[in-house]
């Protein structure tokens, strides 16, 4: 691949990454909690289009992406970059991976609100129905009160199967949540040692971004160490959504060092024309 290609994969990749990242944080919440299933639910069914392409973007993104970041290998030649770019690469695969449960979340949303729907009315038609059967008992009209009363029980039935069904189908989505939740903090860990190893290839190295004064070396080592603070302490120290917004912080450096980058590949390519 040449210098101008492995720029724009790199960087045009993060960016579209990082787009999709948060217009899916948007349709999801940004305060909604990770085991708040309920709500992730009906975020999901609501926002099943921006979802949809949400992930796209990621995934798409995040494969060009690591398409130029492996064309860099040899840049800053060592132990250190291969490992480094081996470790990214298995992140990505993994968040390319457990974004199709991001799918599977919309499915069982849109489900779900429909049971809920279902059981709301079916309840509201069996209380009617119930005060119908009372209130004709009440006037001595014994026909009319045992038909009111049957539509109770028919009503109340179906209430019941649809809030069964809402309830398995949370208690489903409660196990893909946690399955997204375990292997994103897994990827993010991968990502987080990835980038300390390019950074510690990248100081070794004469390699310049486009943004001069910001070594790309530290820029990693910035970034990788934060993803491991993040998910190693302040996931389990704090709270999974405080470490989920710091990792945002990593990862936008991540996104500042490979636009950096790719620009500067760019500019080499143009210089060499």
């Amino acid at each position: 691949m040449s210098s101008r290609d492995t720029g724009l994969t790199l960087s045009l990749g993060i960016l579209a990454a990082i787009v999709g990242y948060i217009l899916w944080q948007l349709a999801i919440g940004m305060d909604t909690k990770v085991d708040d299933i309920a709500t992730i639910l009906s975020n999901s069914a609501s926002g099943a289009t921006i979802i949809t392409i949400s992930t796209i973007l990621i995934s798409v993104g995040l494969v060009v992406h690591v398409a130029g970041l492996i064309s860099t290998r040899g840049t800053a030649s060592g132990t250190w970059e291969t490992l480094g770019i081996i470790s990214v690469v298995s992140a990505i695969a993994i968040w390319v991976t457990t974004s199709g449960l991001g799918i599977a979340l919309v499915e069982m949303g849109e489900k779900f609100v429909t049971y809920s729907a279902q059981a709301a009315q079916a309840g509201a038609a069996a209380a009617q129905a119930g005060a119908a059967a009372q209130a004709a008992a009440a006037a001595g009209d014994a026909t009319t009160a045992a038909t009111a009363q049957a539509g109770a029980a028919q009503a109340g039935a179906l209430a019941v199967k649809a809030l069964d069904a809402a309830t398995a189908t949370a208690i489903a989505a409660g196990f893909t949540q946690a399955a997204s939740v375990a292997s994103g903090t897994i990827a993010n860990l991968l990502a987080g040692i990835g980038w300390i190893c390019i950074g510690t290839a990248y100081r070794g190295s004469d390699a310049k971004g486009a943004i001069s004064f910001i070594p790309l070396g530290w820029l990693a080592l910035v970034a990788g160490l934060i993803l491991l603070i993040a998910n190693l302490v302040i996931n389990q120290v704090v709270s999974t959504e405080m470490g989920s917004q710091i990792s945002g912080i990593a990862f936008l450096l991540i996104v500042l060092w490979s636009v950096s980058r790719g620009i500067a590949l760019i500019r080499d390519s143009k210089s060499k024309a």
